[in-house]
């Protein structure tokens, strides 16, 4: 049965903080009374409840940011696909990946995927210019 992230987070924080009080507790009772025993229980209640709970909340970071990303959803390759066609109907069949970009919901890099994998399938046909720019052409919406 797996806790809610929450759960493990609270528990986390709960061990740091609970570890940093009988760190503190014990190694100020242990400095005031000169007494070396107090190092044992500031061990085993203090430091190691608080490495634990570091160990914890480190290891769900990476978690926490994938869960974070996730609520930006993203274009279906279909739907992005049908952006990029209607963008390419409106330019008279020539675009450029920052072009569909802007006139889509996508990114350059995730235009310039898309385009070179219909390019790859025929659907488009890729021209690199004189000055470096790629363009891709959408023969059934070039006029002339």
């Amino acid at each position: 049965m797996s806790h809610p992230e929450g759960h493990k987070r609270r528990s986390a924080e709960a061990a740091i903080t609970s570890g940093l009080i009988f760190t503190v507790a014990f190694g100020l009772a242990g400095f005031f009374t000169r007494t070396w025993w107090f190092i044992f229980p500031m061990v085993f209640v203090g430091i190691l409840p608080l490495a634990e709970g570091l160990r914890r909340l480190r290891a769900e970071r990476p978690q926490r940011r994938q869960v974070e990303q996730e609520p930006q959803v993203l274009l279906s390759s279909a739907a992005a696909q049908k952006q990029i066609l209607l963008a390419a109907k409106e330019e008279k069949g020539l675009v450029t990946p920052a072009l569909v970009a802007l006139k889509t919901e996508l990114t350059i890099q995730e235009a310039e995927k898309l385009l070179e994998e219909m390019a790859r399938k025929g659907y488009a046909v890729m021209h690199v210019r004189d000055d470096g720019r790629i363009e891709y052409e959408f023969p059934e919406f070039r006029q002339g």
